[in-house]
């Protein structure tokens, strides 16, 4: 059975990751596993702390958890497992190690609907994970509740992507939700479609022949403005994204993925791209 793994530090946006997460598990019958990280500072580290502390930190945190994992259960009437995990320590170190332990189908992570210093310090964790855990990384807006997942978005650059998409996470989302995809290039308009695009786009659709993919073309200078209005026209209820370790597909270069989950309003997945 697949499992969803739901951080969180019990802000308003983690809870909210929470519910969708819990909605999510209970659409495709996955097990949900809650998982809180109390930080622990380097500073504090290095000095003897009195047990008394670490006891403190461990009962609120679980105090706090119980509480999440019983209004979980009632929200999905008891039908899937919920679980609970808490840590102490980095937090992206422990959801590192707890996702290589529970090999989730995805790390469903909240974001804040915040001034851009706020956004930054959220999103220095979730691009942490996004590059580090090795597993998908769904991303979900604080205004953003869970809805069936029929039309699903995926940007790519057509650049080396028949050899570099992760085709066999694609699929495996794609069937879960039988859902309709959008393939999405951005920075090259359908005029300046040449040969080799053209090729890389034969490719792709042969690796995801059977879901019918359309294919569109995006060229604003503002990104996060056009995928926002393409998702609301389209009625996406999910954006595939791919970052590469050295931004294989150009849409996913540092900057124009900060861009665009600093401004999503709709959750976003992240999926490492294949190493060829």
């Amino acid at each position: 059975m697949k499992t969803i793994l739901a951080p969180t530090d019990f802000s308003t946006s983690s809870l909210n990751a929470v519910n969708y997460a819990a909605d999510l598990a209970l659409s495709i019958k996955a097990n949900l596993v809650l998982f809180h990280a109390i930080p622990f500072p380097i500073a504090v580290s290095e000095i003897s702390v009195p047990g008394d502390f670490i006891d403190d930190m461990m009962e609120v945190g679980q105090r706090d958890m119980d509480e999440l994992c019983e209004k979980i259960k009632r929200r999905t009437n008891g039908k899937i497992s919920v679980t609970t995990d808490i840590k102490i320590g980095a937090v992206e170190q422990e959801i590192e190690n707890i996702s290589s332990k529970e090999k989730p189908l995805a790390v469903v992570m909240g974001i804040h609907n915040a001034n851009s210093l706020e956004r930054a310090l959220m999103g220095s964790t979730i691009f942490h994970i996004m590059n580090h855990v090795g597993f998908p990384t769904l991303i979900i807006p604080e205004n953003v509740r869970f809805n069936e997942i029929k039309n699903i978005g995926m940007a790519c650059d057509f650049k080396n992507a028949g050899k570099k998409i992760p085709s066999e996470s694609i699929t495996e989302w794609l069937s879960l939700f039988k859902a309709n995809v959008e393939i999405i290039n951005i920075g090259i308009s359908n005029k300046d479609f040449t040969s080799e695009y053209e090729a890389e786009s034969v490719s792709l659709q042969t690796r995801l022949q059977g879901f019918k993919p359309h294919f569109n073309f995006l060229t604003s200078d503002n990104i996060a403005v056009e995928m926002n209005e393409f998702a609301n026209t389209h009625a996406l209820d999910l954006l595939m994204v791919f970052p590469g370790k050295h931004g294989i597909l150009n849409l996913f270069h540092k900057k124009k993925s900060k861009l665009i989950i600093n401004h999503a309003q709709l959750p976003i997945l992240s999926i490492q791209n294949s190493k060829v």
